[in-house]
């Protein structure tokens, strides 16, 4: 009841503000010494497509009309919209310089009026480039202006809330147009478009465990109702033909090309990190689709998303590898080749075989995880480090070698003073072995070889490589220090290479990339897994399917994480 009240009263409160922002705005005198410019939403002799009220779906075009030219006009004169039903009216209302921190830039204002008389008032803060043209600043420039879409946040640039990554977002599209020239369109859309009171009843909802999503949904609100209806008007009448647009948000690139504004491309943008923001960035990533480095989607059962997901998958994650890769066990090389090898899109056993391994090194499960027959020809037993458990140790033992490796980023090897092994590495493949560790008996450690024990020396290495800032890790510094550990030990350290698998094709690199990307720290047990039939022989491809099948662990090969990390840029 209380919610419904609420919902009521806000819509009271939001008509009453529109409707005396109109008067406002029809009774408010236009300034006499400057020129105005009414522009129409569409452009001039562009056909384009109008839209519906959230600028996603489009409905029909128009042809526009060459005559329509109103840049001498004087005061806030407007000149119609093209088309029946089509995007409103906007004004060019001023424009000053405005000093930042970040710089100095221009701010340019429009009063945007739509089909229904609602009016906002968007602006836009531009660098433009050297000696540019005063009226249409960005005219003649090369293609592809880096243009930022930013939605206002009352709650994070005003109050500093950290519930989100939207104020740091902004403060890194100023920072970035400063450098290389540009224009940060500026929208009156809090909340997604759902308005500053619902935005915090939304937030109560979120204090109670729903994501941002059906918090909106549960106020009987959509998930996305921002509208860009004026953005191909302010970008024309800045004389911008083409963007490349700094977002990380599908909905936006898919709104402006529905809205007819030409993308030359993407650059991302990403924002701070914290631990009050990481579920709601985790829902950005899972239910709307963004295209965030440091968030993996969370384990999907079939590929095509999450179950209840406001938007479908992203489209520019289906690749050569999509949904209908295969996975191990139905691989189309068959399961008699006796070593991996790429096919021409990189891929071995298919992308979703990379996707269901990540999903289960985040569980806490072995996976296999195989090099092709130019390298060693073996598969590996891969198991997350803050994971490990006794009895997936004693299980990873049992199918093993016996010697278990925890693959660690090089930095974090030097903090805990582990150094090299050997002062010359002779091993033919370059592994970096670490003086070998265990945990000291502060932390129960007996004799260090027991499953139990090496498991606990797993775990510290596994806290030791938290890494401070992250979405996906602590706020705090590691604890975990050298004085923690002696040597030798029965754990052997190795440090990875820097850049993991797409520098070294290595299960060292493996073992480090594959609990990153689960959003661990980046840090894995690894141990050659044996072969069953020829105990003093290691095992290769055909048995580890088989073993694979009948362990229940996900296969997958180095080179099919390598082709998985270029294609999604993570």
């Amino acid at each position: 009841m209380m919610v419904t009240f609420s919902a009521l009263f806000t819509a009271l409160l939001f008509a009453l503000m529109s409707n005396t922002c109109a008067f406002v705005v029809a009774s408010a005198p236009p300034p006499t010494s400057t020129k105005l410019r009414s522009t129409t939403l569409n452009g001039k002799g562009k056909s384009i497509q109008s839209t519906n009220n959230n600028g996603r779906n489009p409905s029909r075009k128009a042809d526009l009309p060459d005559s329509l030219d109103s840049s001498n006009l004087e005061g806030p004169s407007v000149a119609e919209s093209a088309f029946m039903g089509g995007r409103g009216v906007l004004t060019r209302i001023g424009d000053s310089l405005l000093p930042t921190p970040s710089g100095t830039f221009r701010i340019r204002a429009y009063r945007h009026t739509d089909p229904d008389g609602h009016t906002t008032e968007p602006c836009v803060i531009y660098m433009p480039p050297p000696s540019a043209p005063e009226d249409a600043p960005f005219s003649g420039s090369s293609p592809g202006t880096h243009v930022r879409l930013h939605d206002q946040c009352f709650t994070s640039e005003t109050l500093g809330s950290l519930r989100c990554d939207c104020a740091s977002q902004l403060a890194a599209a100023l920072t970035h147009i400063s450098e290389t020239s540009g224009a940060v369109v500026y929208m009156m859309q809090e909340g997604r478009g759902i308005g500053l009171a619902n935005k915090i009843a939304a937030y109560q909802l979120q204090d109670g465990g729903l994501d941002t999503v059906d918090a909106n949904h549960e106020l009987g609100l959509p998930a996305e109702a921002r509208s860009y209806a004026p953005v191909p008007g302010m970008l024309q009448d800045l004389g911008i033909d083409s963007i490349t647009i700094l977002t990380n948000n599908p909905f936006k690139i898919q709104s402006l090309s529905d809205l007819g504004v030409s993308i030359a491309g993407r650059e991302k943008l990403e924002g701070e990190y914290n631990s009050h923001n990481t579920k709601y960035l985790q829902t950005k990533v899972d239910r709307m689709s963004h295209m965030l480095d440091n968030v993996l989607p969370s384990p999907r059962r079939n590929g095509r998303g999450v179950p209840g997901t406001a938007f479908p998958p992203r489209e520019d994650a289906v690749g050569s590898g999509g949904d209908d890769s295969t996975s191990a066990s139905d691989d189309p090389r068959g399961s008699n080749s006796e070593g991996v090898v790429p096919g021409s899109d990189g891929y071995c056993f298919g992308r979703k075989s990379v996707e269901d391994c990540i999903a289960a090194i985040g569980r806490g499960e072995l996976v296999c995880v195989v090099d092709d027959m130019s390298r060693e020809n073996e598969g590996d037993l891969i198991l997350s480090a803050s994971l490990a458990t006794p009895a997936t140790v004693a299980r990873m033992v049992r199918h093993t070698s016996g010697v278990l490796c925890v693959a660690m980023e090089g930095d974090t090897m030097d903090r805990l003073d582990i150094g090299p092994m050997v002062e010359k590495n002779e091993d033919p493949k370059g592994t970096a072995f670490g003086v070998s560790v265990d945990a000291t008996s502060d932390h129960g450690i007996t004799t260090g070889i027991s499953a139990r024990d090496r498991a606990a020396t797993i775990n510290l290495l596994g806290a030791a490589s938290v890494r401070r800032g992250s979405c996906r890790f602590s706020d705090e510094e590691p604890t975990v220090a050298a004085a923690d550990f002696v040597r030798p030990g029965h754990i052997f350290p190795l440090r990875a290479r820097e850049g993991g698998v797409l520098t070294r094709d290595g299960h060292t690199e493996a073992s480090v990339d594959l609990p990153r990307l689960a959003g661990q720290p980046p840090a894995g047990v690894l141990c050659e897994i044996v072969s069953e039939r020829e105990p003093g022989e290691m095992a290769r491809l055909p048995e580890l399917r088989e073993m694979c099948e009948k362990e229940g662990w996900v296969l997958t090969s180095i080179a099919d994480l390598q082709a998985y990390r270029k294609e999604m840029g993570v």
